[in-house]
This record gives structure tokens, sequence and C-alpha cells, in this order.
């Protein structure tokens, strides 16, 4: 909160205003753990820890912790196991005093959950599944456990901890690395997902951020967590054009570092602006569809753009994407931004327009 105040003071001297400054109740701190998933939850002095990444960044979120004159944290979610999101889990609860850990019930043959066990069992923490449909407080704000409802996955990122949390009239959403299965299980709880603020999961990567969550959560804003020249390609593409098509403000922390919205109960701040850069991880990133069904194969004497001469397509103007009717973006696309059109696709390329990455016109 500190962090915030201070930059909101200098934004206003700056601009030789006189302002009023409003003090939060609740900040999200999306830590710069490069590739991997660390949240920090302050909210009037009470902490809560979600996932910490990996091993080379543990000793700077114990670090930033200390920053924030964290004393000890009211609760730890290891979200699951995989090293990118339980490594500073390890290193925050070998440092501070913990009165719950939450984390799923599952094992791992890891190094790093040995020692995640070991570190509970020696400084006897409470440790359980939290049961989805639980809400707890922390401070002025709560949070409710949204997952994992399912206990037989073949995937261990479909057990992650995904939870909702608010303040007054603000709310957020992180799924950890849970994949589309587990969030379309989010989805038939009848639980609230409608959030300002959604923490992308498993970095922004093809298998997440499903059209059945984001139709849920209707975010205004997105944050990503993922590093810089990654190997996994993260963020995809599809997730990217999801984000465009639904006109959700993007964050990311490759970019911009460390993103901190602050919330008073009433409305959200930042501690920068969002960088709406949707670009992919991959530049060759191309989203591999079957194909669309009832087409058919071109003959080889028509050529590709006479094919698509009088197809209608509806375009966003504003994203400058290309879909076809029945696309899912289609039915999250602002009205004042969709044009119905039979030019043909490379007339449109040749605007400025290119095919979405997951209708595939």
């Amino acid at each position: 909160m500190k962090r915030l105040l201070k930059y909101a003071l200098s934004i206003a001297v700056m601009s030789g205003l006189a302002v009023t400054p409003v003090f939060a109740q609740t900040e999200i701190h999306v830590l710069d753990v490069g590739q991997g998933l660390s949240v920090l939850v302050e909210s009037h002095g009470h902490y809560m820890l979600y996932d910490g990444g990996d091993r080379d960044k543990s000793s700077f979120v114990v670090s930033y912790l200390k920053e924030e004159k964290v004393n000890s944290l009211d609760y730890v979610i290891a979200s699951h196991y995989d090293a990118d999101h339980l490594n500073g889990v390890v290193g925050a609860l070998n440092v501070f005093p913990v009165k719950q850990v939450f984390s799923p019930d599952y094992a791992a043959d890891t190094r790093v959950f040995n020692s995640f066990q070991s570190v509970i069992e020696t400084k006897a923490i409470d440790r359980k599944q939290p049961q989805v449909g639980t809400t707890y407080q922390l401070g002025d704000a709560s949070f409710q456990i949204l997952s994992p409802t399912g206990d037989k996955y073949s995937d261990p990122n479909n057990y992650s901890i995904g939870i909702r949390i608010t303040d007054g009239d603000s709310s957020f959403l992180i799924t950890g690395d849970a994949e589309s299965d587990s969030e379309k299980e989010m989805c038939k709880t009848n639980l609230e997902l409608e959030s300002d603020v959604y923490i992308m999961g498993h970095h922004g990567s093809g298998t997440s951020t499903s059209w059945e969550l984001l139709q849920k959560a209707t975010p205004e804003y997105a944050i990503l967590s993922c590093g810089t020249g990654n190997t996994y390609g993260h963020p995809h593409i599809e997730s990217m054009e999801k984000l465009q098509d639904m006109e959700i403000q993007l964050l990311r922390t490759d970019k911009q570092g460390t993103i901190i919205a602050s919330t008073d109960g009433t409305s959200i701040t930042w501690n920068t602006d969002p960088c709406n850069d949707y670009s992919a991880g991959d530049i060759n990133d191309k989203p591999i569809q079957p194909q669309k069904q009832g087409t058919e194969k071109q003959s080889s004497n028509v050529t590709a753009n006479q094919a698509t001469i009088g197809t209608e397509y509806i375009l966003n103007t504003s994203t400058k994407k290309i879909h076809y009717p029945d696309c899912n973006s289609v039915k999250q696309m602002k009205e004042k931004n969709k044009k119905t059109t039979t030019e043909s696709r490379d007339s449109l390329i040749a605007q400025g327009y290119s095919p979405c990455g997951n209708c595939r016109p």
C-alpha cells in the first residue's frame, strides 16, 4: 500500500494537482518472478501469499515481502506443485510465521515437494485442502475457493486451487495453472466468477483461459505472469486473441515488471497503465484448429481468393480481426466494433485485417 500511495502522490505533485489521497484497503501484488507465478495479497495488515515462483526467484519473493513489512502470513496457498509455483512458497515458509497453508490433495515425486512437506512438518503448520465454496476472511477482503472440484485428473495442473478475492465491489480471479477442464468445472459450480481482474491461468497458455471461463468472469483487466523469451512460447496466441476480442485490458510482468492493483472497495488503481501488448511469446505461434465443419478443400484450379468471394465475415473494427459469423469471438464483440462484409479474405488482409486464430477464416 505504501508503494501505490507514494506513486499516486508523486504523479499528483508532478502534475501540480491538489489531491486528497484515497487509502487502499486491499492490494494485489503480482510479482515479477519470470516464468512462474507469485501473488501477495495485502489487506489492512493481513497477508496471503499465493504461490512463490521458481527457485531462482525465492529470495526475491522473501525480500519483497520484507519490504512490504510482512511479519507473518495469515494464509499461504500452494496452488499446485510445479516448481515455478512452489519453490518460493518453501522459501517463504522457512522465513515467516504462517497460520494456515492450503494445498491440493495429491503428491509429487520432486525434491521441492519433499521440501514443502518437510518445512510444514518441522514448523507444525496447519495444512489442508480447502473445500470448494468455502470463504475465508483476510482483513477487509475475503476469498472464496473455486477449485479443484475433481480428484482424478490426468494433468496435475487441473488440481490448481482457484480463488476469487473480493473487497467491496472489487474482485480478482486467480486460477493457478488450471486447464480448460478445471475451468469448465468451475463454471458449473454456480459460484460467482464475475471479476474485475483476471490473473491469467497457466501463464497465458492456450490450454487455459477458455471461452467458458471468460464468458463467466467478463473481466475488465487481465494480468499475465510469464518470463521473457520463455521456452514454452507463453503467452499463446489463442489466449491473447480472446482478450483482444473481448477488449480486456492487459498488464504483463514480462513487459512491465511487478504489477500492483489497489482497491478501496469501490474502484481499482494501478502502479502502471495497461500495456495492451497482445503479442504471443512465440511470433511463429499458429493455433492448430480442425477444418471448419461443412467446408471442403477447394479445387486446385480455384484460387483461395476466388473461393472466399461472397463468403460472409464478421470484422472487429477495433482489433482488426476477421471472423466467421459463428466464431465465439463474435458473441463477445461490442456492437459498435462489429461489421459484416462479403469482401474477399485477401482484400480484407490488404486493408490491415488479420484472420482470427480460433475460427481460422
